[in-house]
């Protein structure tokens, strides 16, 4: 009775397996085999060849203008230093005003302060240039060593120093001035 169950479950597979394999074929047939330039195409349940062709789902436009062509808007940051002073009481630090004149934010940058000696030495510092909206001014405190200071000495500010900052205008970076 085991050897009769056994055979009759194996039988039952095989022709499942079968059965499902034959369900998974097209229904409709096999494609056709097409002559170059030529697609199967499906109709009422059977396929045949037809020429390629291509099939718009609108009507053609009656106007035959090209697009117009619309000039892209770069949308980038620009500091521009607007001046700076010497901050009240103090004889090494200064106030540096910088303004994002770009169309773009400006992300945090750095802005870079020397101090150009008479004798041709020269001592630099630099102080961060908080992220700025377009079109808006911040003021910027550097502090510049050594406090040997006299007056006549140049000193000249450079807003993003390293040029981290792609900017729409990189010319108007920096500023010099005389120490008062």
């Amino acid at each position: 009775m085991k050897i009769s169950t056994l055979s009759t479950l194996l039988t039952a597979l095989v022709i499942s397996t079968v059965a499902s394999s034959a369900m998974a074929n097209n229904p409709n047939g096999p494609k056709p085999k097409c002559p170059l330039g030529q697609l199967p195409v499906l109709e009422n349940g059977a396929y045949h060849c037809e020429d390629a062709k291509i099939k718009s789902n609108s009507a053609p436009s009656r106007s035959m203008t090209a697009p117009k062509r619309v000039k892209a808007k770069v949308v980038l940051p620009d500091f521009k230093i607007m001046g700076a002073k010497r901050k009240p009481g103090s004889q090494n630090t200064f106030q540096v005003k910088i303004r994002n004149m770009g169309a773009g934010p400006a992300p945090q940058g750095v802005l870079f302060g020397q101090h150009f000696l008479a004798n041709n030495q020269s001592w630099g510092a630099d102080a961060i240039i908080p992220p700025m909206a377009a079109g808006q001014t911040k003021l910027v405190m550097i502090t510049i060593p050594p406090e040997n200071y006299t007056r006549g000495d140049r000193l000249l500010f450079t807003a993003d120093y390293f040029k981290k900052i792609t900017e729409s205008n990189e010319t108007n970076n920096t500023y010099g001035m005389n120490y008062q």
